[in-house]
This record gives C-alpha cells, sequence and structure tokens, in this order.
C-alpha cells in the first residue's frame, strides 16, 4: 500500500503513452457546442455551399496581373487537394452543351403567332443590318424571329474583387472537418501565395486553421503558466516534499485517466476540456488539505471524514447530472470532472494514509467565533441577483465564445462584398425525393420569380412535360416553310433551311454536368438544395422555408442551449438543495449562503460591464459545486482552524487554477476564469465574517 500512488501513477502513465496515438484533440470549438439540428443543417450547407471555394485576387486589372493568376493556377493544380480552378467566367465544354442541347426547354418561350409581314419585317431589319454593318454580323438562324429567351448573359469575363484585381476561383476536395489535410493544404497555398507581392487569398477553412492555431497555442500556454503556478504554490504551502511528491502524481494520475476514459467514450476531446481539466484538479486538491490539516494520514486505513465525504458527492452529483446533458462540450467537461474528482478523492483516502506523512498538528484556539448572519447574506444576495436580472442581458451570439479573427473576416467581407453574395438570402430546401424537391423549388419561384437555383438548369418531369407539350402545340413547320420562303425574296441564301425544326427531336432528358454551381445532394435519406432569392425579396413565415442563415441558426441553437443547461441547472440546484438539507437541516442558511452570495456577486458585476454567455452560465454551476463544498466543511465550528486552514489553502489553490484563465483570449477560457475568480473571492470574503483571520 505504501508504493500504491506511484504504483497508479506508472499504470495510467504507461496506458496513456501506448494510446496516444489514439488520442485525438479538437480545437474547434464551436462543433462542440452545436445541437444535432444545427450540426446537420451546418454540414449541409458546407456540402451545397461555398465551403469547399478558395478565392485568389492579385493586385491589378492589368495583363500582367492576370498573368500572375495563371501561375498560381498552375501551381494549384499540381496540388493533390485541389479538384479545380477557374479564373474566366465562361461556362466549361459540358454545360455549354447542356444548354445547347436542352435550350428550348430552358428558355422562356414567347407563344406567339407571326403574319407574313411581320415575318418580312424581321428577315429584313436582319439583312439591312448584316448589308450595312462595316464588321462581321453573325445571324441567328436557329431563332430569328426571337420566340426564345434565356437568361441575362453577363458582359464581364472575369471575376473581380473591388479596388484590388481579378478572382481566381477553386475548390477543393477535403472537407471543413478534416483539420490535418486543411493545415496542410493551407500552408501549401500559402507557400505559393506568398510569392507574388499584393496577393490575398480566402477559403472557409481558413478560419478552423487560424483559429485552431491560435486557440492551441492560447490553451498551451494557459495549461503551462497554470502548471508551473499550481506547482510552485502546492511546494510552498505544503513544505513536504514528499507529500508534494505524491500530491503532484495523484493529480496527474486523476487527469490521465479522466483523458483516457474521455477519449473512449468521445472519438476527440476539446482542448478546452484539457484547460478546464488542468483547472478542476485545484477542486479535488481540497480533499488533501483538509485530511493534511485535520492530521487524518495518520490512519493507516481508508479515510472516513463525513464532511469531506459529503462535499465530494454533492460536487460528483453535479457533474454526474451534467456529464448527461446534450451539450457535448459542456459533457465533456463534466465527464472529465467526474472522473478526476472521484479517483482524486479515492487515491486521497485509501493511498496516502500509507505514505508516513507527519501531520502539521495545527493547535485549534478557543476563540469564540463571530459567525456573519446567514440572513443578512442571503436578503443582500437576492438584492442582487434581482438587480442583475433586470440589467444583465444574455449574449446571444456564439461565435462571441470563439477565437475573434477579425483579419479574415474582413478578408472574408471583402470577398463576399465584391462577389455579391451579401445581396442574396439563401434558401435550403428539401424533400424525400428529387423530384419533389423539383416541385419545391417550382413552387417557390412562382412566389419569388428572382430566384437563382438549381430550378434554372433543370425541370422536374411535371414542368417539363408540360414545357415540351406547349411546344409541341406550336407549328414550327409552317413558320419554317414561310422564313425560307420570305428569305429569299429578300436575298438570303438558304441559311434559314433547318431553323426551329430540330425542336421537335427535344426530350425530357435533362442530366446536369457535374460542374454546375448549383447541385441536389443526399443527405440521411432526403434530398437538398439551395437557392437565392435578393434580400429585397420578403419571405413571409407561412411559406415555412427554412432561411440559411447561420447567425440566425446560431442564435436560435443557443437559445436552446440556454433552455437545456437551465434544466439541469435546475436539477443540480434540486440535488444540492436536498443534499444540504440532509446534512444541515435547519442551519441550511448558513451553507446555502456560500452558494448565493459567490453567484449573485459574479452575475451583479458582469452586469456592469458585460453581458451574460453560455459559459458564464456553465462556470456559475462549477462555482456552486466549490460553494457547496466550502459550505459543508465551515457547518463543523469544533476544528475552525483546520477547516479554514484548508480552505483558505484549497481556495488560493482553485483561484491560481482557474484565475489564469482571465489571461486567455479566447473568450470561453476567460468567461470561466473570470466567474471562478470573482466567485472565490467572494466566498473568502465570507470566510473573514466567519471569524478572526488568522495568518495563512
Amino acid at each position: 500500500m505504501k508504493h500504491l500512488n506511484i504504483l497508479i501513477f506508472l499504470l495510467l502513465g504507461t496506458i496513456t503513452l501506448l494510446n496516444l496515438q489514439n488520442i485525438k484533440i479538437s480545437t474547434n470549438f464551436m462543433d462542440a457546442l452545436f445541437s444535432k439540428e444545427s450540426t446537420e443543417i451546418y454540414q449541409i450547407s458546407q456540402k451545397l455551399g461555398s465551403s469547399s471555394d478558395i478565392l485568389i485576387s492579385t493586385k491589378g486589372f492589368d495583363k500582367k496581373a492576370l498573368d500572375k493568376l495563371y501561375k498560381i493556377k498552375e501551381d494549384l493544380l499540381k496540388l493533390k487537394a485541389i479538384d479545380t480552378v477557374k479564373i474566366s467566367l465562361l461556362p466549361s465544354k459540358e454545360i455549354r452543351e447542356y444548354i445547347a442541347k436542352n435550350y428550348y426547354l430552358l428558355s422562356d418561350f414567347k407563344n406567339k403567332k407571326f403574319s407574313d409581314d411581320e415575318i418580312k419585317n424581321k428577315l429584313q431589319k436582319i439583312y439591312n443590318e448584316i448589308s450595312t454593318s462595316v464588321f462581321y454580323t453573325p445571324v441567328d438562324n436557329s431563332d430569328p424571329m426571337g420566340l426564345f429567351s434565356f437568361g441575362k448573359i453577363s458582359n464581364e469575363r472575369y471575376l473581380k474583387l473591388k479596388e484590388h484585381g481579378y478572382i481566381l476561383k477553386a475548390t477543393t476536395k477535403i472537407k471543413l472537418s478534416q483539420a490535418s489535410k486543411s493545415r496542410e493544404l493551407y500552408n501549401q497555398i500559402h507557400s505559393i501565395t506568398d510569392k507574388y507581392p499584393n496577393t490575398i487569398s480566402f477559403a472557409p477553412f481558413y478560419f478552423l486553421v487560424e483559429n485552431s492555431a491560435y486557440i492551441q497555442a492560447d490553451a498551451t500556454d494557459i495549461i503551462t503558466l497554470s502548471s508551473i503556478l499550481l506547482l510552485v504554490l502546492y511546494f510552498i504551502i505544503l513544505k513536504n516534499i514528499k507529500l508534494f511528491f505524491h500530491t503532484v502524481l495523484a493529480l496527474s494520475s486523476s487527469a490521465m485517466l479522466a483523458v483516457l476514459i474521455s477519449t473512449s467514450i468521445y472519438d476527440e476531446i476539446n482542448i478546452i476540456s484539457l484547460v478546464f481539466g488542468i483547472s478542476i484538479t485545484t477542486i479535488s486538491i481540497d480533499y488533501m488539505f483538509h485530511y493534511y490539516f485535520h492530521d487524518e494520514f495518520e490512519a493507516k486505513k481508508f479515510i472516513k471524514q463525513k464532511k469531506v465525504f459529503f462535499g465530494f458527492l454533492t460536487t460528483f452529483g453535479v457533474f454526474l447530472i451534467f456529464s448527461f446533458i446534450d451539450i457535448k462540450l459542456f459533457a465533456e467537461l463534466s465527464l472529465f470532472s467526474v472522473v478526476s474528482l472521484a479517483s482524486a478523492y479515492i487515491i486521497f483516502s485509501l493511498a496516502f494514509p500509507y505514505l508516513n506523512i507527519k501531520s502539521p498538528h495545527i493547535k485549534q484556539k478557543n476563540t469564540k467565533l463571530q459567525s456573519f448572519n446567514p440572513l443578512i447574506v442571503t436578503t443582500i444576495s437576492i438584492l442582487m441577483l434581482i438587480y442583475s436580472t433586470l440589467f444583465l442581458e444574455f449574449d446571444s451570439d456564439l461565435k462571441s465564445l470563439d477565437y475573434q479573427n477579425t483579419k479574415l473576416k474582413d478578408i472574408s467581407k471583402k470577398f463576399n462584398t465584391s462577389l455579391g453574395a451579401d445581396k442574396y438570402q439563401r434558401l435550403l430546401l428539401s424533400a424525400s425525393t428529387k423530384e419533389k424537391l423539383l416541385q419545391k423549388y417550382e413552387q417557390v419561384e412562382q412566389k419569388h420569380p428572382s430566384i437563382k437555383g438549381i430550378g434554372n438548369f433543370i425541370y422536374s418531369q411535371n414542368k417539363c412535360q408540360d414545357k415540351l407539350n406547349t411546344l409541341k402545340t406550336y407549328d414550327f413547320i409552317q413558320l419554317n416553310k414561310k422564313i425560307n420562303s420570305i428569305s429569299t425574296d429578300i436575298g438570303f441564301s438558304n441559311i434559314f433551311k433547318n431553323t426551329y425544326l430540330n425542336i421537335q427531336n427535344t426530350k425530357c432528358e435533362m442530366v446536369l454536368p457535374d460542374d454546375i454551381d448549383f447541385k441536389i445532394i443526399k443527405y440521411q435519406n432526403k434530398f437538398y438544395t439551395l437557392a437565392l432569392i435578393e434580400k429585397d425579396d420578403k419571405i413571409s413565415s407561412d411559406e415555412n422555408l427554412l432561411i440559411l442563415n447561420m447567425g440566425e441558426i446560431l442564435s436560435k441553437n443557443l437559445d436552446e442551449l440556454k433552455n437545456t443547461l437551465l434544466i439541469f441547472t435546475i436539477f443540480s440546484l434540486i440535488f444540492v438543495l436536498g443534499s444540504l438539507f440532509g446534512i444541515s437541516k435547519t442551519k441550511i442558511l448558513y451553507p446555502l449562503s456560500y452558494i448565493l452570495f459567490p453567484v449573485s456577486v459574479v452575475l451583479f458585476t458582469l452586469s456592469f460591464y458585460s453581458q451574460l454567455n453560455i459559459m458564464h452560465m456553465f462556470a456559475l454551476v462549477i462555482l456552486i459545486s466549490i460553494g457547496i463544498d466550502y459550505g459543508i466543511y465551515m457547518l463543523d465550528t469544533s476544528t475552525h482552524s483546520q477547516t479554514t486552514k484548508a480552505i483558505r489553502y484549497a481556495m488560493l489553490s482553485t483561484f491560481a487554477g482557474f484565475g489564469v484563465l482571465i489571461f486567455s483570449s479566447v473568450n470561453s477560457l476567460h468567461s470561466i476564469g473570470y466567474v471562478i475568480s470573482v466567485g472565490i473571492m467572494s466566498i473568502f470574503v465570507l470566510l473573514i465574517l466567519k471569524g478572526k483571520n488568522e495568518n495563512i
């Protein structure tokens, strides 16, 4: 038993090293907070939208700038991850052939009968233009009467980035979820563009690569700083090298076990969980402080200190409840906490009594304690909560919790504005079959003629047959005869011989080429497509159309997360209050003050300078679990000196572990650090009010 702590550490350390390659760390913070519905919408929009697009622009609108783009194109095509590269706006050969084959179906048909005079006037006008023109004027012998019109054709040959230069558009086979491949492609693209000054590029996966790199660096700094600070703090506090050594081993073992179990349940563990994991160990160390300062390590048996057990049980229970929450990040953090706290408690209670650690033997002072009035503290807390409720707003922007990459956001906005993406609202249409999806598109088109999408290039069978029937009822053969007769009299050669005759061969066999901009995809037994409608074209709520605005979807998602978090918080509070009542009975207001007061102070201070976000809310749950521990410990005044000393050191440890998170530039980590730090300081005020302040 004497070497049990070391054996546990070596065993877990060996298992961790052997499984190191299987431990996958995610730096994608946003995905961990998406609800199932939002995740599905996000994945569908990635497949349909421009998530695979890479945009590159060189400075200038001259031939020299264009030549640079073509050189970049050559380099990009050498990369395995690049699918297509396009500079010209001209449609591909496949698209041109598709349009030519289905021209009469895709075009708007002017169902008009022409008199002989109208035909003669039209042909005469064409003949006069040819005769008087200095330059060669081609004749549209397929539709000289202008019966068919196919959309608007842009005169622009190249995409342009406003006030910068021409744009190259490439696509990649890599998905946004493939972090390592995205990072590799990011580096390859920049190694190409860096050779050309004043060249800028953007792709949606740039956010993943750059934000992940920043978050990873920030998290590494936080973990390093926190670890060093805690090690120095423990060494100074304990003044016992043996106890210090075994404490570090115990906390390391609890963290390793938490990582191993978390990664066995989840495919990958978020890096925020690791940062949080280092901080959560500072909660479990208060078990050791209480045992140590109460001389429990002299017992040579499993330690059964009632207040420590109840303190552990309530904290463990709160995190256990939250481990079942349907929010991946919070479930991850809670599971990590459950395993870490439980393993640390067992190691401190089971292994440490056999280490022959010399106890400090703190003498209990016979002084009358000046306890605070819990009713006054509760009243003040309620007043602060009322004020906070009135003036504290909720931050509904989920992206505000992520790293704010302003430089990349500006580049993205610049490209979107130049390409006109900000002029449209995107609709996500879905149906059980392709045919029904096209029919749904056509229904929307009736109300919103400005719609752009797959329905401009392919029709449902019903619409296609209707158009085909309309064409068949028109006497194109008779029109052909009149045109040929009149054109010969005017002076034309036999150029209108086959005019309109090939319409009779038209069939509803529309098969889209792969490189068309708009697509239909299948996702979990449903078919989806994306459509664009001008922002000025209002969509009423009764149309039941999903506008693909990720900002609004994330805001709705955040409201759902908030409601879910509130429900689990209520369950946790019921558990905590039940535990408190079972332990303290009529004295419940006293330990309750250690929850109510710090929570109210945090919310009260937040109301003056910030908004309440979802990470603040989860951190408040952590604060409740910390406060309940201290409330239970301070119920017993018979060993006040030992308990106060243990709590002060535990608080100092927790403050150091969570306090460093305040320095994080990632708002999610900063939010947790702020709540715990302010909460710990509030609890420290209660400790001062509890009795005479003893020197640490």
